[in-house]
């Protein structure tokens, strides 16, 4: 399978999740200071910390998927020996973890189109609340992505001979 591409997503995946924990603490540092030595606080912090911490894991999902670092169950993989049955395993694995994902990329959807036509927006920040619920369409939809582009070199590798 051609990795260059997964290297691709993973340089973007990486770069993102770091810019928003660089941004993560440095308004952690900023929400110190004020509150602590200022004596002024900032009402939109938790508001602004729970948006970042969810656009964080759903990136991070898809991220960890590039490596194959979600939690799986190894007790088959580790039983079969020939490295053809280990790709069919795999392909059976990514096709279970593609259902999941449409499932919930279909969902979130869902709900960010009702978020957009009823224009809820945040309690403080005043931002609408679909952009909460992107991070999880978008992640997901990044999530299958990555998976099906697996699936297709799994494919390949079989087709080409992979003992």
């Amino acid at each position: 399978m051609n990795t260059d591409l997964l290297k691709k997503w993973e340089k973007w995946f990486k770069l993102i999740l770091g810019a928003l924990v660089f941004i993560w603490i440095l308004l952690t540092n900023v929400v110190i200071l004020s509150r602590y030595v200022l004596k002024v606080s900032i009402p939109w912090s938790d508001e602004i910390f729970i948006l970042m911490f969810i656009w964080l894991i759903f990136i991070g999902t898809a991220l960890a998927s590039v490596d194959n670092k979600h939690i799986t169950i190894t007790l088959l993989s580790e039983m079969i020996k020939s490295r053809k049955k280990k790709i069919v395993l795999d392909i059976a694995q990514n096709i279970i973890f593609l259902l999941f994902i449409v499932i919930v990329c279909y969902q979130s959807w869902v709900v960010v189109s009702l978020q957009v036509k009823s224009n809820q927006i945040t309690a403080i920040l005043n931002i609408p609340v679909y952009v909460t619920t992107l991070s999880m369409s978008l992640g997901s939809t990044a999530w299958a992505a990555i998976i099906i582009y697996k699936i297709f070199g799994d494919v390949s590798a079989l087709r080409k001979g992979v003992k």
